[in-house]
């Protein structure tokens, strides 16, 4: 029976392409889409998501945006792709998405008569907010799938003033709001660095994609809107691992986030941390992104959109 999933998310090429994975996957029931400050216009990027969805014939999958002030955005530039997405995707949809996404995810978590699953790949802000408006969502929480931090990998942040380059994005943007939610008791997944470095996506794959049609030739157009280099199966391996946790292996471990500078937003394992679960992928699965390229390519094949 398919689990009713959440998905709250920061807009960029592969936050989009996560969410066509867990509408495409037969184990989900994508419940609603949430768009967020983070590597993105959150507006526009939801309604490109919007204009996917309708094209693939989900309309029943609500969207909605929210804008947050973050202690540390995301470059502008990353952020301005969201334009290069509307240039493929400029449909009008009936419904344009609304500056609700906090509301919506408060209402389709207490709403929802089983516990769900909830898949973050962006800044914990939202979910953050989330809590602090409704504490009881907590309870109601099977699984919290996070795209973010890193362990042995070290950081991705890169260039930022006052910054020591130890930490992942997605942590970096909102230290505080990460760390209030690691504190909030929740059935923690994280999918970190350590993982997504072993996945790049490469334009071998994604000519691969292009050369295919339905949901597969509009995730090659979305992710044919990114212009930066060096880009990996980050939300997207994140969106398999919330639909396939036996993927890969998975450990406990204790972990806190740094808020304080320079290391604002870094991952550190610590015996008085906070109990999560780490997806784990060694250097000697060689295999890895081979395998995640070709289920990523089968689960969107046998969607029938």
């Amino acid at each position: 029976m398919a689990k009713p999933v959440i998905h709250d998310q920061d807009g960029h090429a592969d936050d989009l392409v996560a969410t066509l994975l867990l509408a495409a996957h037969p184990a989900v029931d994508l419940k609603a889409a949430i768009v967020n400050s983070g590597d993105c216009l959150p507006e526009v990027s939801a309604q490109v998501l919007q204009e996917v969805l309708l094209q693939l014939g989900l309309p029943e999958v609500v969207v909605a945006y929210q804008i947050h002030s973050l202690p540390h955005p995301f470059p502008a530039a990353w952020q301005a792709e969201s334009l290069n997405y509307r240039r493929d995707f400029a449909g009008s949809p009936v419904h344009s998405p609304t500056a609700t996404g906090t509301q919506l995810l408060v209402e389709t978590i207490l709403e929802s008569p089983e516990p769900v699953t909830l898949l973050v790949t962006g800044p914990c802000t939202n979910l953050a907010a989330a809590l602090d408006a409704a504490p009881q969502i907590a309870r109601k929480l099977e699984r919290v799938v996070l795209m973010a931090g890193s362990l042995a990998a070290g950081g991705n942040v890169h260039d930022q003033p006052g910054h020591d380059g130890s930490a992942e994005w997605n942590l970096y943007c909102d230290p505080p709001a990460a760390a209030f939610c690691l504190a909030a008791g929740l059935p923690l997944e994280l999918v970190t660095l350590d993982v997504t470095n072993h996945v790049p996506m490469t334009p071998p794959f994604l000519q691969r994609l292009a050369e295919r049609s339905g949901a597969c030739a509009i995730a090659a157009r979305l992710l044919g809107g990114v212009e930066q280099q060096n880009y990996y199966f980050w939300d997207t391996l994140a969106a398999l691992l919330t639909c396939e946790p036996d993927f890969l292996p998975r450990q406990g471990v204790q972990v806190r986030i740094r808020t304080d500078a320079p290391a604002e937003g870094r991952t550190e394992c610590a015996d008085d941390g906070f109990p999560v679960t780490i997806f784990a992928a060694g250097d000697e699965d060689r295999t890895l992104k081979v395998r995640v390229e070709e289920r990523f390519i089968k689960i969107l094949e046998g969607a029938g959109f």
